[in-house]
């Protein structure tokens, strides 16, 4: 992670197996946003790990995230949710997709109700992902002076749970790097009611010590010891992620070096409706599929300037990261082989185990897909060389 979290506060995660029902993830987490070239990183960790290593970092773009409470009644001056729980929406205008969290700090009502705070961290998240420029600090501040947003009076025990900055590295020890003025406060604070899933403050676990957590390390690469000596299976090959492979900082710089004829490839690989949106002319607001002259004439109407810019919005889109992740997870699982085929990569050995029958799967078969990236593009660029060389 490049910069320091702008808001940390306790979240878990849900699924929605169903439009109509949402069941929450019990591991205590937090969720954080932090800014990266002018967009804002949406992320949620586990407790247990640091904030540069999230198991989920979404890039959005200003404007296009909304993050709302789910409620029961719009409208409603008592502010609930038709969970047993404190739900808020994470969605995407682009492409309708949900994500759905759970506040995991202690409630100020019953379960589902959204107190003046809750409501005040809502609005805050969902500010910056609109691309305000909003002082955390102050609000912070604010919200602590006003008690939290409780209504009433009480002991200052809310204000262990109150948002603030990530302080990486403070008290990190038992909260995943967040230390106790993360919003949340120290975990062990919770309290001890509604302790199950889904139910308000939650946990899945007491925490683990020191020794626990370097076992359970050692036993995730090489496969629990129990003492006998029975074979254990080959520790999978590491390798990095195409989302962690094509970041922005990596890409932005390669297209602001791009010839025009390089760009000009590059936008003939883009869905034609992106360079049409781009005219002026009411031809974009035609709702059929563009014609392929239709589509050359918006290329060839556009600038250099204007090429460049389509193509970084598309590589700074949360849409191409969620695709590179998940185009990963179906290499690890097996579908190299096929991914490979239908693009026309030259895959060593067929994207198949040397000698055997099966495919590669985990880190080997994403290195082996980006191998055969480059190696096809190699090859292709030595066939034109010597096609240019003939004539």
């Amino acid at each position: 992670m490049a910069s320091t979290p702008l808001i940390t506060f306790k979240a878990g995660r849900c699924s929605a197996p169903t439009p109509r029902r949402i069941t929450p993830e019990p591991t205590p987490g937090y969720l954080y946003l932090f800014s990266e070239d002018d967009l804002i990183h949406l992320c949620w960790r586990p407790r247990s790990v640091p904030a540069d290593r999230p198991e989920l970092d979404l890039i959005t773009i200003p404007g296009d995230a909304s993050f709302t409470p789910l409620v029961k009644e719009s409208g409603a001056e008592d502010v609930r949710s038709p969970t047993n729980g404190r739900v808020f929406v994470l969605k995407f205008s682009s492409s309708g997709e949900k994500q759905y969290f759970w506040m995991q700090s202690k409630s100020q009502g019953g379960v589902n109700w959204f107190s003046q705070r809750d409501q005040r961290v809502g609005q805050i998240v969902d500010a910056l992902l609109s691309g305000e420029d909003v002082d955390v600090e102050g609000e912070v501040r604010e919200m602590r002076e006003n008690g939290g947003g409780s209504g009433g009076g009480d002991d200052g025990g809310e204000e262990e749970d109150l948002m603030d900055l990530d302080r990486e590295g403070s008290r990190g020890q038992g909260t995943g790097g967040a230390g106790t003025d993360a919003t949340g406060g120290d975990p062990r604070e919770e309290g001890e009611a509604s302790r199950e899933g889904g139910a308000d403050g939650g946990r899945a676990s007491q925490p683990q010590d020191a020794s626990a957590l370097v076992q359970n390390f050692l036993n995730s690469l090489g496969g629990s010891s129990s003492g006998t000596n029975q074979p254990q299976p080959r520790a999978e090959k590491p390798f990095t992620t195409l989302p962690d492979l094509l970041t922005s900082a990596t890409t932005i710089p390669f297209i602001n070096s791009c010839s025009p004829a390089q760009l000009d490839t590059l936008c003939t690989r883009l869905p034609p409706d992106l360079l049409l949106l781009n005219q002026e002319s009411s031809d974009s607001l035609s709702t059929t599929e563009p014609s392929p002259a239709a589509a050359q004439a918006a290329l060839e109407a556009l600038s250099t300037d204007q090429k460049r810019e389509i193509v970084a919005k598309v590589l700074r889109s949360p849409q191409l990261t969620q695709s590179l992740g998940s185009l990963t997870v179906a290499l690890r699982d097996g579908g190299l082989p096929m991914i490979g085929e239908a693009l026309g990569l030259r895959v060593r050995d067929g994207g198949m185990v040397r000698g055997g029958s099966m495919p590669l799967g985990g880190g080997e078969a994403v290195e082996a897909f980006v191998e055969g990236v480059r190696r096809t593009v190699e090859e292709e660029g030595k066939k034109k060389d010597g096609e240019g060389e003939k004539k």
